[in-house]
């Protein structure tokens, strides 16, 4: 079933009031009738009939559950017209329903009727907010549903006139629009009009606002900016404390976040910031003594918290053992992500099997994006400790239970790469390109496994070039070029895509092509001398080492 199926038919699954509605009256047998009719059309894909079939009853029924799911359904399967009556319906049934005002709105902005959408929003949002602050996040998110920026931008601008910001709201205009802005997906000029927030009326939601704009815009120093004034308006305030210590770990100046955390009294995420710093900073003594207060806290609440950073902590650390008896202590949602972590740390004292134990555990109570994190993690586990057959077999068995899996299908392509069972390799890469066929990682690893592994360069050409089409920037995409361009006898066309690749990673076994090619094409000075500055940090490491025995530099 698809998403938009699944969706509608959660809106129709009764036909009562939904979270935070009201509970209207019964249902009218009629009403049940074509309630069930529409469930049958949604399940089916025909969700013109299920909207006829509710339409039919819109005008009569008195359940505004029943109203609610046409309008839903209208607005999710684009019939703004009928969506816009069904609204008009389920305020007249429920003038006070937040959500029917939230639809109304939305098939306004949908319309082009900004001035329906802005009465709406003026009279049944902002008005009845009596300090309006949250109506003002309400709004801009309804805003932003327009389908054009320009119409929500001037939505916007008429909700300012009709209620002026009061004399000492500075700024509140430009705060009003950053805020859009954001919902937009317009960064810069968030921040920008954030900063004019800001700067006519300093306040500690104005400044956390820039931060976190300026942090999702990854600009570390202004975001510094902010996050000391937010601590300095509101002093010894916890979030703005912890943003300003994380923004300072970022730019590498942690002597200075030890000196703000200290603001702050000893709880978890205090001392496991501590810990993490001082680890940062190489005084590994200091660490290990806070982490010894962070793992001796007694926390009131927040114990599944407390357990993981402390089983968090001492993995950095290198207290293995202690961080896999914290691991087990984490309950409630963190308790996956920690048996994860657990699971990797026990095979690396030799007890694969107790982590194969612990995976499977997770993947009996997990979410699917968990279950699949696991199958995949046992994979790696199995390779790691060279079990090559019963990696392939897990990888099978996986497939069988996560059958639409890209992921475990591209790892286990990968791992029949390595063991040479091409037409397997082959077989799992071509099932995820017919199903993605702009996955360049995808396309990228059948052009390079081909151009590699076998004769079938031209085929292998094709592939890549349409991996790099869709990533012109990818250093494996770009190795994988050059590489196949080699193969093909033209190695100087082939070099600028390797030389591009090593610049942006210099990965051991795009710098053996890089040595190679250069070989080839009689400039061995140069490939001595990559030799010369890789030798020692890559000694060992495989297809490096049998480049360089196969053109005679070992």
């Amino acid at each position: 079933m698809g998403l938009i199926a699944g969706s509608i038919l959660l809106a129709l699954a009764t036909g009562c009031a939904g979270p935070g509605e009201p509970a209207g009256p019964a249902v009218d047998p009629d009403d049940q009738a074509a309630l069930r009719d529409a469930r049958a059309a949604v399940a089916a894909g025909d969700y013109e009939h299920a909207l006829d079939t509710l339409v039919e009853v819109l005008d009569r029924t008195r359940d505004p559950g029943v109203v609610r799911q046409a309008a839903q359904l209208a607005l999710a399967v684009d019939d703004l017209d009928t969506a816009e009556r069904a609204a008009g319906r389920w305020l007249e049934l429920e003038p006070d329903s937040r959500s029917a005002v939230q639809v109304a709105v939305i098939t306004a902005l949908r319309q082009e009727r900004a001035g329906r959408a802005v009465e709406l929003l003026s009279k049944r949002i902002i008005e009845p907010d009596p300090d309006q602050g949250n109506a003002w996040t309400t709004a801009t998110g309804l805003l932003a549903a327009a389908d054009s920026p320009e119409i929500a931008r001037q939505a916007l601008d008429r909700l300012i006139e009709l209620h002026p910001a009061k004399p000492a709201d500075a700024g509140f205009a430009a705060w009003q629009r950053s805020r859009l802005a954001w919902q937009l997906g317009e960064r810069e000029r968030a921040f920008a009009l954030a900063r004019e927030a800001f700067a006519a009326q300093p306040g500690y939601g104005r400044a956390m606002w820039a931060a976190r704009i300026a942090q999702s815009l990854s600009a570390p120093e202004d975001a510094l900016q902010y996050f000391r004034a937010a601590r300095e308006i509101r002093a010894g305030d916890r979030d703005a404390v912890i943003a300003e210590a994380e923004a300072l770990r970022e730019l590498g100046r942690s002597d200075e976040a030890l000196d703000v955390l200290a603001l702050l009294p000893e709880e978890p995420e205090v001392l496991y910031m501590r810990s993490a710093l001082q680890h940062d900073l190489g005084r590994d003594t200091a660490a290990a003594a806070t982490w010894r207060r962070l793992a001796a806290l007694t926390p009131g609440t927040g114990q599944a918290r407390h357990a993981w950073l402390t089983g968090l902590m001492a993995e950095v650390l290198g207290f293995d053992a202690e961080a896999i008896d914290w691991y087990a202590r984490v309950e409630g949602e963190l308790a996956a992500r920690a048996d994860l972590r657990r699971a990797v740390l026990m095979a690396g004292r030799g007890r694969l099997d107790a982590a194969r134990q612990v995976l499977a555990g997770v993947r009996r109570g997990g979410d699917p994006e968990t279950i699949e994190q696991a199958w995949l993690l046992e994979g790696q586990l199995l390779i790691d400790n060279g079990r090559d057959q019963a990696t392939m077999d897990l990888y099978s068995d996986a497939l069988v239970r996560v059958p639409g899996s890209t992921a475990l299908l591209y790892a286990r392509a990968m791992h029949a790469v390595n063991l040479d069972q091409l037409a397997l390799a082959e077989q799992d890469l071509r099932a995820i390109i017919q199903r993605e066929p702009e996955n360049a990682v995808a396309l990228n690893a059948l052009g390079y496994t081909l151009s590699d592994r076998t004769d079938r360069h031209r085929e292998a050409l094709r592939l890549i070039e349409r991996a790099l089409a869709l990533e012109p920037e990818n250093p494996a995409i770009l190795d994988s070029m050059g590489w196949v361009l080699y193969k093909i006898g033209r190695p100087a066309q082939g070099l600028p895509y390797i030389e591009q690749a090593v610049a942006a990673d210099p990965h051991p076994e795009i710098v053996a092509h890089l040595i190679e090619m250069l070989w080839a094409l009689d400039r061995r000075g140069e490939a001595r001398d990559w030799v010369k500055r890789t030798r020692a940090e890559y000694a060992g490491e495989a297809v490096y080492e049998r480049t360089l025995e196969r053109i005679g530099l070992q």
